[in-house]
């Protein structure tokens, strides 16, 4: 991986990770930053699609403030333990594990 290649998926990883269907979009993609300068372009990584562009040391802030305005559950597989999340949902009842594909049912829902 070249130089520039490295340093932008070291900030990357750095990131909240933010899926694009939480802005609206009907894609399965996450947002990520690609650093040009002294700016950086948050796109979708799956459509391309260019959200908002900022100043490479507010990218941190302008990517956790996008993380809490996303709505998100998220829960644990009874069977595997496995963390599934699911975007844009503000309570999960049951659902299928996106590791071992077994299906939960949640005593009490996850808010």
């Amino acid at each position: 991986m070249a130089g520039d290649e490295q340093l932008i998926d070291d900030i990357n990883k750095g990131l909240p990770i933010i899926p694009h269907e939480s802005l609206g979009a009907d894609c399965c993609g996450c947002l990520i930053a690609l650093i040009n300068g002294d700016q950086a372009d948050i796109v979708c990584n799956e459509c391309g699609a260019a959200i908002r562009t900022v100043r490479v040391g507010d990218l941190h802030a302008a990517m956790s403030e996008m993380a809490q305005t996303d709505v998100m559950s998220s829960a644990r597989c009874t069977h595997c333990g496995a963390l599934n999340t699911f975007p844009g949902m503000s309570s999960v009842e049951a659902f299928i594990c996106c590791e071992c594909g077994e299906g939960v049912a949640l005593v009490i829902p996850v808010q």
